[in-house]
């Protein structure tokens, strides 16, 4: 079998950016997330007391790439989560560890600890 080079140029493959705009999360959708958290079939970012293991606890924050991340970034996240029921069998430091993540920005984390304080609360006054 004998090789030969029948068009020597080298295609230029270019990556296309998406400029897509992160959809929010609807009240319904972040006072569930809440309840959920207080049951505890949610984790979130705000539970855990040092940020230097946030890579630890959501691995996909770790493992991004440099245009994953800095589009993840333009979103602004303020809280990341996950559900318990995606941890992986072992955590790190006594953390959960997750395999995904998403995230709320800084007006859905303030809802999010509002509805959070309000379930608590109830909870507290039976």
């Amino acid at each position: 079998m004998k090789l030969t080079m029948s068009n020597p140029e080298i295609k230029e493959y270019k990556v296309k950016k998406r400029n897509k705009k992160r959809i929010g999360r609807t009240k319904k959708e972040i006072k569930e997330l809440a309840y959920e958290c207080f049951r505890g079939a949610v984790f979130t970012s705000l539970q855990v007391h040092d940020q230097k293991d946030l890579g630890m606890v959501f691995m996909p924050l770790m493992l991004m790439s440099p245009d994953q991340s800095q589009g993840m970034y333009q979103d602004k996240p303020h809280m990341y989560y996950s559900y318990m029921k995606d941890a992986f069998p072992t955590g790190v430091n006594g953390y959960p560890c997750f395999g995904s993540v998403a995230h709320l920005n800084k007006e859905e984390t303030e809802t999010f600890i509002n509805y959070y304080n309000k379930i608590e609360k109830v909870i507290d006054e039976i």
